[in-house]
């Protein structure tokens, strides 16, 4: 049966900036929604749909246009480096999505009479593979993925810990890490990051490092690289007491058996498309209450 809220496109940052690498925002917020919900499909030219969602992507024009139910679905504070106007774009849609509560809070402080709702980054259980059996013994292999630039702000911040553990340490990234004097003895093995087997290296490894960088920027991004590990079934050390904790075989059984359960509960994909239409159904009768 045909969903009441009628067909949504969505609107991909990588298709409004012109990005021809994959993005991680779109890859969980577009491409998870539509490769599992019939009445989400990622925008094209010539199709009608009832209702749009601008995933990051701020297209003045088509807002203007389009007639029917419109969201903007936000992932960083794009206002505060990018220079995005984000008062007057706001004022061209109907609600606002965020991807993290702390985001979903500072927008609604600076768009006070504007609908505004947390929306947070899930998964599409169906992309993943099946997560890594049972940890046993000494952790001996740590992983980090994702943008290189972003390593810098943060994984130096366990360098030390890396060294004192004697742990051999993967990155997956767009580019090599390039402090590589400082960790060149730990780094078992550069590896440019694929979609098609990023998962299956992640699973690999017996910790996945995913420090908080100390900018500020940084807190108000999601926790999606800890869910993506959580699902692998990959433990996740913030900090060098994080790291020493899931050294043994035990406590990282222990951290999966939890997480496993809080992924299952809250972050299918499935529950955004509720969310979503929840958005639409009340922008359509005109209240947010």
């Amino acid at each position: 049966m045909w969903n009441e809220t009628g067909l949504t496109g969505i609107v991909p940052f990588t298709y409004f900036r012109g990005v021809q690498r994959q993005v991680g925002s779109t890859f969980l917020r577009v491409d998870g929604l539509t490769g599992l919900c019939k009445d989400f499909k990622t925008w094209q030219h010539g199709a009608r749909y009832d209702n749009l969602i601008f995933q990051k992507a701020y297209w003045i024009e088509m807002m203007e246009l389009f007639k029917g139910p419109k969201i903007l679905d936000l992932c960083d504070p794009d206002w505060i480096k990018d220079g995005v106007e984000i008062i007057k774009i706001a004022e061209l849609v109907d609600a606002i999505t965020c991807s993290s509560q702390e985001l979903t809070i500072l927008v609604k402080q600076l768009l006070k009479d504007k609908a505004v709702f947390h929306v947070p980054d899930r998964l599409n259980f169906n992309v993943f593979p099946q997560p890594r059996k049972a940890h046993k013994g000494r952790a001996t292999k740590a992983i980090w993925f994702g943008y290189i630039h972003n390593a810098h702000e943060t994984l130096d911040s366990m360098l030390q810990s890396i060294k004192r553990y004697d742990i051999e340490l993967t990155i997956l990234s767009d580019k090599p890490y390039t402090k590589e004097d400082e960790i060149k003895p730990l780094i078992r093995r550069y590896i440019r990051y694929d979609q098609r087997s990023a998962y299956y290296l992640i699973r690999e490894a017996d910790i996945v490092l995913n420090p908080r960088s100390p900018m500020a920027f940084f807190k108000y991004k999601s926790n999606n690289k800890n869910l993506i590990s959580w699902k692998l079934g990959v433990p996740v050390a913030s900090n060098d007491e994080d790291l020493g904790r899931l050294m043994a075989g035990e406590e990282r059984n222990r951290e999966i058996m939890e997480k496993e359960a809080l992924i299952f509960k809250d972050y299918n994909i499935i529950q955004s498309a509720q969310d979503y239409r929840s958005i639409i159904k009340k922008i359509k009768s005109g209240t947010f209450s």
